[in-house]
């Protein structure tokens, strides 16, 4: 199982990595944040980003225009194993880093996510 980070910065695509990577030891986190060291997202860079995955894939994102990216790049190529996850960035992909770290499947985690950010009225 992977973790795929598409921030439109790179400071907090890294950050996100470094904190995945000290609490889930072990789970590959693969990110891409901004653009020649600007604020943005390219559809180029998170195709190579979803080339380099060999698992299974939950992909996290910031904000809108990095989810229709992500969207697009679904769109031109086929990467069946790659799911876009619908939660928090942080949040998020810090309870499936954890819960992959102790084995879960990616539908297990997805289940888990879907319960743990409810909205809850």
């Amino acid at each position: 199982m992977e973790i795929l980070i598409v921030s439109h910065s790179h400071e907090i695509a890294q950050g996100i990595k470094a904190l995945l990577e000290q609490m889930a030891d072990g789970v590959a986190i693969k990110v891409t944040g901004g653009i020649d060291g600007d604020i943005g997202t390219s559809i180029d860079n998170i195709n190579a980003l979803f080339e380099s995955v060999t698992d299974d894939a939950l992909c996290f994102y910031d904000i809108g225009s990095s989810k229709m990216n992500i969207e697009m790049a679904l769109e031109l190529a086929d990467y069946p194993n790659i799911e876009i996850a619908h939660y928090p960035i942080v949040e998020g992909a810090f309870l499936a880093a954890v819960e992959s770290k102790i084995g879960k499947s990616k539908d297990e985690i997805l289940k888990s996510l879907e319960d743990n950010f409810k909205v809850k009225a």
